[in-house]
């Protein structure tokens, strides 16, 4: 990885600053954009070549389910 190369890989709702090494994502709000744009996100940032991809836990409530069903689904 070169200089510039990113390590680790962010992806959360809440609003993070960015550090040296991690590349960051935002989650949308809205859970049906979310579940619709999950595994597209993931695979972008497991592309680009960084060693870890975290993912900030999805609210509760029934509207996140599918968002928690696919992110199980991705870390199997």
């Amino acid at each position: 990885l070169g200089p510039d190369a990113k390590h680790i890989a962010v992806y959360a709702r809440a609003a993070l600053k960015t550090a040296r090494g991690i590349a960051l994502r935002r989650m949308p709000d809205d859970a049906a954009r979310t579940a619709q744009a999950l595994f597209a996100v993931l695979r972008e940032l497991d592309a680009s070549g960084v060693k870890l991809i975290w993912v900030e836990t999805p609210p509760a409530g029934a509207e996140w389910d599918g968002v928690r069903d696919r992110l199980q689904r991705a870390s199997a």
